[in-house]
């Protein structure tokens, strides 16, 4: 599917001299407590280059999912982003909040304008015109740069393009091309690794990669769920026992040899060390935070005879030291393979890319989104890049 990238929009504009302002999608889902701004330099390039071209900016995302009763809540606002934007593209971003509806071009002062969460707005999520049009007062055109929220039909990524001029940005185009290079050329023995937190929100997904790779890894919380349903006592950890009918069809009727933890570490706290433990001497009190060293080699094995590798998710509770070291060490195992042309290593999802750390760079393809990214690759079509390659707007 061929989208209008940022080359497309440049020749568009020489024909349209009268665009003055630039409304950019972007993902600033970044917590308040990282270091990591990895989000924020993915835009960089776009927002320099409109800048160059003599356009203002006006920057839209979303963050987190605040309730009706938490809207224009401190706690979810995006002005504490406005600096770290700032100090990223080296231009001074001026944080314009309130109600949109109250809000005109006559507000923006500054070069670079970020407006407030949009998940502020219930037509948001429900894809409403109306509440595009709101947005589309504020610009001449559109660029989509958050290929990571592009498997979500909400407002400001699919109706938006149904009124404005619309075109990928600089990142989204580079994901888009890079990741369907990488998934077209996919060499066999392919393994997968899924983890994360919990099965509910990958559940289609792990439908779908279960038919397609030749190994199939589950790892963190949801191999619980999994082992739970297998009818090993996970103790106190997280399991969605209203699962437990879905996993094991997807357990039985795999086409891929799904692999899943045979040991953990567990702890009565996820504050305290955790203790090696195999999955059938889980005690009641006690919940699994990270894989044990004998699933650590059994990983390593899988993935050492294999030549293309799909990485979606945590292994472990890495943000605590004491449940990073399966993290480190097969982020380093699949480092050192990538850098020797041994395997295609593709990684994608935020917090994936936070638990190996530095290692991301010598993999072969890193993204930061996380659904979109297992839904493109799966072979879903995603309403974000299906709406930049039919917007009727920028074909006129």
């Amino acid at each position: 599917m061929q989208i209008r990238d940022f080359e497309a929009f440049k020749k568009w504009l020489t024909s349209n001299q009268n665009v003055s302002y630039v409304l950019v999608r972007c993902d600033l889902n970044i917590p308040s407590d990282t270091e990591d701004l990895s989000r924020i330099h993915a835009i960089k390039d776009t927002i320099l280059e409109l800048l160059a071209l003599n356009l203002k900016v006006v920057l839209i995302s979303h963050y987190k999912r605040p309730n009706s009763k938490e809207y224009f809540k401190r706690a979810f606002s995006l002005k504490r982003i406005a600096k770290k934007i700032s100090k990223v593209v080296g231009e001074k971003v001026k944080f314009c909040g309130g109600p949109i509806q109250k809000i005109s071009r006559t507000d923006f002062k500054s070069k670079i304008t970020l407006l407030e969460n949009l998940r502020f707005y219930e037509g948001e999520g429900k894809n409403d015109e109306n509440f595009a049009k709101e947005l589309a007062k504020f610009a001449d055109v559109y660029i989509n740069e958050a290929f990571s929220v592009s498997h979500r039909a909400h407002a400001s990524v699919e109706a938006i393009t149904r009124i404005l001029p619309s075109f990928a940005g600089i990142s989204f185009a580079r994901e888009v091309h890079g990741l369907s290079e990488v998934i077209s050329n996919i060499e066999k023995p392919y393994t997968v690794i899924i983890g994360g937190s919990k099965v509910s929100s990958k559940i289609k997904v792990l439908e779908s990669i279960s038919m397609q790779a030749d190994y199939l890894i589950i790892t963190g919380a949801m191999a619980t769920t999994f082992q739970e349903a297998l009818g090993h006592n996970m103790g106190k950890s997280l399991v969605e026992r209203e699962l437990f009918k879905a996993v094991l069809k997807i357990y039985t009727d795999s086409s891929a040899k799904i692999i899943l933890p045979m040991d953990f570490l567990v702890s009565e706290n996820i504050n305290e060390k955790g203790c090696p433990c195999s999955i059938d001497d889980v005690k009641k009190n006690e919940g699994c935070f990270d894989i044990g060293p004998v699933s650590v080699q059994i990983f390593k094995d899988i993935i050492d005879k294999s030549k293309t590798l799909l990485w979606n998710g945590a292994i472990g509770a890495f943000e605590f030291a004491n449940f990073s070291t399966a993290s480190k060490k097969i982020s380093k195992f699949v480092a050192e393979k990538t850098k020797k042309k041994e395997i295609v290593s593709i990684i994608g999802g935020g917090e994936t890319v936070a638990s190996i750390g530095s290692y991301k760079d010598s993999m072969t393809f890193v993204s930061t989104a996380g659904g979109a990214f297992l839904e493109y690759v799966t072979g879903a079509e995603l309403p974000g890049i299906k709406a930049l390659s039919e917007s009727h707007v920028a074909a006129a």
